[in-house]
């Protein structure tokens, strides 16, 4: 029985552990220390030269954007579907003002009153706004109107509220069926007639300026 290899399986061997040596002599010396950073290296180059590209191109669309904010700008001030106003309080006056003359536009008399309208500043304490809502650039002024109407001229008085300029919405519409009548007693038919209690939000949008007084 042979203990020890040939010369030729000797041979082998001493190549196969030299190749081993080598090896581990280059992932010790050399690659951890010298190919593995400049691999490193050479990565973050290529991700910051694609970088600089997408920020060359950024920097070629500047002026299209700049004209393009420009435009959304001279879009948003001569909207007509915004409040003009400088600020909540005449914003406020405005919207009661539009309310009265499409009432007055009835020409219902007391069969389509008006009993109280009062402005709304929402949640949010004296500012009146939360702090969500005091990040937008756009101001929301209600009026909590409640009228004494007939039928047939409140849906005539809503539909001219929406559908006038500066845009103008109606919410929280609530309607109660009362009995008697809004004229003063003692006049002919008034315990004959009955009438719509009517109770709703009415609001638009107030931009918000650099100068305008909150």
């Amino acid at each position: 029985m042979r203990l020890m290899p040939d010369a030729k399986h000797g041979r082998l061997l001493a190549v196969v552990l030299l190749l081993i040596a080598l090896l581990l002599g280059y992932l010790g010396g050399v690659h951890w220390w010298f190919v593995a950073p400049i691999l490193k290296s050479r990565a973050e180059m290529i991700e910051l030269r694609d970088e600089e590209a997408r920020f060359r191109a950024i920097a070629r669309q500047r002026d299209a954007i700049r004209d393009a904010l420009g435009e959304v700008r001279a879009f948003e001030a001569g909207n007509p579907g915004f409040l003009v106003e400088a600020n909540f309080d005449l914003a406020a006056s405005a919207l009661i003002l539009r309310l009265q003359e499409q009432i007055d536009l009835l020409q219902a008399g007391e069969r389509c009153a008006l009993v109280s309208r009062t402005p709304f500043r929402g949640q949010g304490g004296g500012t009146g706004r939360n702090d969500a809502e005091s990040d937008l650039p756009f101001e929301k002024v209600t009026i909590k109107v409640r009228m004494r109407c007939e039928m047939e001229h409140l849906g005539p008085l809503l539909h001219g509220l929406e559908s006038g300029s500066p845009q103008l919405f109606v919410s929280e519409l609530t309607i109660t069926g009362r009995r008697g009548t809004p004229l003063p007693q003692g006049r002919p038919g008034a315990a004959q007639q009955g009438y719509l209690d009517v109770a709703f939000d009415l609001y638009g949008y107030l931009r918000r300026g650099a100068g305008a007084k909150k």
